[in-house]
């Protein structure tokens, strides 16, 4: 086969990106038109710029969500206030506990007390199946619930750098509110359906009272995380022989140690329960402990004296803000007292107290004063746990189920 020779021809697409490189470089030549026509008063424009799309200026659209934007924290906003308010939230606990507790709310105490009517109705004994059920709903709130959530860390005194494994199991919050809805729901079934109709049961009910002590403005915000209300308000026939623990001297302590000043609030007390609604009025507020929420300012433990005088505060929020809605924001001395139950509980310890509440000048220590009656430290139970494989549930105490029947009956 013969060899043809090759033929001299070119690729097209090469002389193509060759010849777009030498016309790229290629400089426009000035014909002097342009000067001509601005000469003239002609206007000239750019092609590029002519061919270009010019866009629409956007409409601002107001989208609604789920929550409105925060609005800067500085002297424009319209809660701020040049005088500081102290607060104290239902997250927080007093330095001085009950002593600060009771110099704050103008308070005197009968220790170990609780209305004639409350400790009748506590000695009925109840049936052994209302026991067999609150065993069974122990049981379920600490260990038989499904919640695996992280708990807080272990920690030793004697081995403070030791990191113990993460545990797994119930909240302290999941607890409270399993046990506390099951107590509540057996209450309402051994009751009579005359009472049961006449309360409303409420969850996770916010109260606010703001009030002056002594030129200092203060204000209290708490939770109720169920409140038991009524369609009449709560009354209670007291012992006059009682003997009270007065209201101490906190010098050199402040009464508002602790609580943090803020200049952005509102002024005025709220009551969550519109006054139009007939089953207003506070019967009984429970208020739960949780170890994980509630803790000091400047993280130390919370002491029991702490905890005594929270269940003070909250029962002192709730009724005031009440008064408050009754009477004014003004009211001082009230015509007749308002009374509430409070029952405070970490799922095993209960407090139990009703506060009679006569005033809301709490200015020095004369005149009307307000009374608090207490009943501390009854243990539910000392254990429950899984032992060997079972289920445990260790020395139940039956007298907690009574004084709990006798607040919600009285």
């Amino acid at each position: 086969m013969r060899l043809s020779p090759v033929l001299n021809r070119q690729h097209i697409g090469f002389m193509f990106k060759k010849h777009w490189i030498v016309q790229g470089k290629r400089v426009p030549i000035d014909t002097g038109v342009e000067e001509q026509l601005k000469a003239k008063g002609i206007k000239v424009e750019d092609a590029l710029e002519f061919v270009k799309e010019k866009p629409e200026p956007r409409e601002r659209l107001n989208i609604v969500g789920p929550y409105e934007p925060q609005i800067p924290l500085d002297k424009n906003h319209p809660d701020y206030k040049e005088q500081p308010c102290y607060t104290l939230k239902s997250t927080n606990v007093l330095l001085e506990g009950i002593s600060q507790a009771q110099v704050l709310t103008k308070t005197i105490i009968a220790e170990n007390k609780l209305p004639p009517k409350i400790e009748e109705l506590a000695q009925v004994p109840a049936p052994s199946a209302i026991h067999e059920n609150i065993k069974k709903a122990i049981l379920s709130a600490n260990v038989f619930d499904c919640e695996q959530k992280k708990l807080p860390k272990i920690k030793d005194a004697e081995r403070p750098a030791y990191n113990f494994p993460r545990i797994l199991g119930i909240t302290d919050r999941r607890r409270n509110q399993i046990l506390t809805n099951r107590l509540l729901q057996l209450v309402e079934k051994t009751s009579d359906s005359e009472v049961s109709l006449s309360k409303y049961v409420l969850n996770d009910v916010e109260s606010q009272t703001v009030f002056e002590k002594e030129d200092d403005l203060i204000q209290f915000q708490e939770v109720s995380h169920i409140l038991v209300t009524s369609n009449k308000p709560v009354k209670h026939d007291l012992e006059q022989d009682i003997t009270y623990t007065e209201i101490p001297d906190l010098y050199p302590v402040k009464h508002t140690v602790t609580l943090p000043p803020e200049h952005f609030y509102d002024e005025t007390s709220k009551y969550s329960i519109r006054s139009s609604v007939k089953v207003r009025h506070p019967h009984t507020t429970w208020l739960h402990y949780n170890k994980t929420e509630v803790n000091n300012i400047y993280e130390t433990p919370v002491t029991q004296q702490q905890i005594l005088g929270r269940s003070l505060t909250h029962a002192f929020t709730v009724a005031s803000a009440y008064a408050k809605q009754l009477h004014g924001e003004d009211v001082k001395d009230l015509p007749e007292p308002i009374y509430i139950n409070c029952i405070q509980t970490d799922g095993q310890k209960y407090h139990f107290g009703v506060l009679e509440l006569n005033t809301l000048n709490v200015d020095g220590t004369e005149g009307a004063k307000n009374v608090w009656y207490s009943k501390n430290d009854l243990k539910l139970y000392d254990s429950s746990r899984y032992f060997d494989g079972m289920p445990v549930l260790e020395n139940y105490n039956n007298k907690v189920y009574g004084y709990i029947n006798a607040l919600y009956n009285c």
